[in-house]
């Protein structure tokens, strides 16, 4: 990233500039979450994950069809659907 000072600038304005344009791009917690290996998950894990998204795709898609679609109905579900798949 490079900043230019303006005309007139002080340094501490210009600091301030750079840490919000920082803080603006997400560049700071990614290359923090990259200092440290991150161990991948294991097949199983992400079948179960990728098994578990489409059930909740679904039964999204079920409860908007039926028109009992609601963050409170729809948690409800997901819960029993947990314990139903055994995730």
């Amino acid at each position: 990233m490079e900043i230019k000072r303006k005309p007139n600038e002080s340094v501490g304005s210009m600091m301030r500039r750079f840490s919000r344009l920082v803080q603006q791009s997400r560049l700071l917690p990614r290359a923090k979450a990259s200092r440290y290996f991150k161990k991948k998950a294991t097949e199983r894990v992400e079948k179960n994950r990728a098994i578990m998204g489409e059930e909740l795709r679904s039964l999204r898609k079920k409860l908007e069809r039926m028109g009992k679609y609601d963050e409170d109905s729809f948690e409800v579900e997901k819960k029993k659907l947990k314990q139903t798949l055994d995730l």
